[in-house]
Parts: C-alpha cells; structure tokens; sequence
C-alpha cells in the first residue's frame, strides 16, 4: 500500500505531522510484534538539496514527485497528477490526497483531523476554508473509508452527509515523546529569565488557538497567584491578530520552537500546562503534558482529554474557550489547590499513556485489510 504523507514536508508539519509520524512509528512497533505491512510513502520531492529528509527515518521506500510540494498538493486538487501504478491501497494522512477516478482499481483512504473551518470561520483564511471544503467534498465523494481521530470529528462528518459506516475512530499516541534533554531545557529557561516554576502552553501562534484570551484570562489569575509565576509559550510563529503585549514584564514569555527533548523537559518542569484552543479535532500537546504528570487546563473542544460521550471525570479542568473569567478560574485552582493538582497530575498520566501509536497502528493495519 501507499501512504500520502506530504504533510512531512512542510516547514511546520504540525499536530497531522505529529500523527504521520506516530502512525509510522506505530507500525514499526507492530512489524517488532510480526503484525506486517507493505507499505511505501509518498510526497512532493525534496526541498533542498543537502538538506536530511524527514522521510528517511521510517525505513520505509519512498516515492517522490518531480513536482515541490505546493505544486502538488495543487494538481492533486485538480486531478492533474495521480500515484504510480501497483498499489491497492492509498491513505492520505490529511485532506491533501491523490485524485481517485471511479475506474481506479486502488481504494482510497483519507484521514480528516477536524472541521475547525466551519465551527469558527473567522480562526481560518478565505483561502483555507475554501481548500478545505473542496478537498472535504472529494474525500467524502471518492474515498472509500474516512479515518478520524475522535467521536466529535466523526459526529461532524456525520451531520455533513457521511455515513457512520465509512468512518473509523482511531485515537492518537502520547508515546511519541523522547527523553527530555535536562540540561538545555534548563539552560533555555535561564535565558528566557525564568528561574521557577512557570505555565506552560503549546502551540502555533495563530487564531484558532486562542492566544489572547488565554492571556488575558492569564492576567487575571496572576493577580491571585501566590507566586509571580510565568505564562511561557512554546511554538512556531504563525498568522493573524499580534499576540498582546505582557502587562508585566516577564509575566508572558515566548520561546518559540524549540526541539523535541527539551520540549519533553518543559514539561516536566511546568507547575501547570494549559490548552484551550477554540476547537480541535484531536490535540495531541495536553496528552504530552499529562504523560509526564502535569497536571493541565484544557478547552471543552479538546476530544484527546473528553470527548463525546466520555463518563466519568476528566483527567484534566475542563474550561470554556470563550469564558476568560472561566480560563482563569481554572488556571487559579490547577496551580495552586494541591488536592486538584495531585488528583490530576495521577489521572491525566494514567489517560494518556493509555494511548499508544502501536494500537493505533493495528487500527489502521485492520481497516486497510478489511478494503483489499
């Protein structure tokens, strides 16, 4: 089988870069346990010459286009350019896949990781809602199996026409953390003039995500906090409305990208993490931060942490994205009610290391045996 992983090629793969890649290693664990897969990946050639390609960590034989990656994804979206011939399976790990014709013997299989374009219009560019309806349209229309990363997506593409039958739940990983690099992750809070404990975040800096309510509703917890605890944002720049500026100085600090080890360091390091973007169809950072045992706030949209359905408590506060005295109200009792933290800090590692890249690896083997 093939696998359309184009999005590994971007500057910023991303949380869908993220689950190609926990898939993918999730499969190596599989072959580990004799549970095999013939399966070759496909994208856009390489950007630079010189340059290490993400793709060939995988193991794995690779088929590259002549053409770079926009000018694929764009004669994808009109059926100008297919896959090579020899395949009977093809899976899209995001709505940028190969053209499927009815006279195609290949199925097809596309993984759909939110609708966020439509819940709030105004988080997306003109551009990237009219991409994203049409690619929706043709993967409803031509593939044979949807695969969704949680019962909210599914119930959305549900309400959108798509019958349940075509659709698989396959949860993400947390598994996917490397051991933290203790010295630099220190070394990056020394410079950045954070001697303590802070609040930690994780995310692109873009509108979707939130950012300035979760300042503002930081600003007034602070006032509240017995200690003049940071708010420390981790992750790359990305578009729309300026982040505000810090009332205080050292009170919000932006640290940018940062590598995978000391990413795992900070949040070892954090008093608290918090997340709450205004949707998301997964969201794969609070299972990062719970696995080491930070205890976090988290959006209602979050489907990784509660999604529809669930029973029981969740391994997280769960606020609401458009409530600030709410966010803040949950960012007080997380950082400081010891009780709350203790309970979290055990439930939340307890629920993310029960999702694995192995099984969700063997979901997705079934699914595409079941389509052969």
């Amino acid at each position: 089988m093939l696998m359309a992983v184009e999005q590994l090629r971007r500057r910023v793969p991303g949380g869908i870069g993220a689950y190609a890649r926990g898939l993918l290693r999730g499969l190596a664990a599989c072959a580990e346990q004799g549970e095999q897969v013939d399966l070759t990946l496909m994208a856009s050639r390489r950007r630079r010459r010189g340059m290490s390609d993400p793709l060939g960590e995988f193991d794995r034989p690779v088929v590259l286009s002549r053409l770079p990656g926009p000018l694929l994804t764009r004669s994808w979206d009109h059926g100008w350019s297919g896959i090579p011939a020899g395949y009977d399976v093809v899976h899209s790990v995001s709505l940028a896949a190969p053209p499927h014709r009815p006279t195609d013997a290949w199925r097809s299989v596309v993984t759909v990781h939110d609708m966020a374009w439509r819940r709030y219009p105004e988080a997306t560019t003109p551009r990237g809602r009219k991409w994203h309806e049409a690619a929706l349209r043709r993967a409803a229309a031509t593939a044979s199996a949807l695969v969704v990363t949680s019962k909210f997506v599914a119930d959305d593409l549900i309400a959108d026409g798509v019958h349940r039958d075509r659709i698989t739940i396959v949860h993400g990983g947390s598994d996917h953390l490397v051991p933290e690099d203790a010295a630099q992750a220190e070394a990056l809070l020394a410079r950045l003039g954070v001697p303590g404990e802070f609040l930690l975040t994780v995310g692109t800096l873009e509108p979707r995500k939130n950012v300035r309510r979760l300042v503002s509703a930081f600003h007034r917890a602070r006032t509240r906090l017995p200690e003049p605890w940071p708010l420390v944002f981790v992750g790359p720049a990305g578009w729309g409305e300026a982040v505000p500026e810090a009332e205080e100085q050292g009170a919000v600090i932006f640290a940018g990208a940062v590598s995978d080890a000391v990413l795992t360091g900070l949040y070892r390091r954090a008093r608290a993490f918090a997340y709450v973007p205004l949707t998301e169809g997964y969201g794969l950072p609070p299972l990062e931060a719970m696995r080491t045992g930070t205890p976090s706030v988290v959006a209602n949209e979050v489907p990784s942490v509660h999604d529809l359905g669930d029973v029981g408590p969740p391994p997280a506060c769960i606020v609401d994205p458009l409530d600030i005295d709410d966010i803040a109200e949950g960012l007080v009792t997380v950082l400081t009610d010891e009780g709350v933290r203790a309970d979290l800090s055990a439930r939340g590692e307890v629920h993310a290391r029960s999702r694995t890249w192995q099984a969700a690896a063997h979901e997705h083997i079934r699914l595409w045996g079941s389509l052969r």
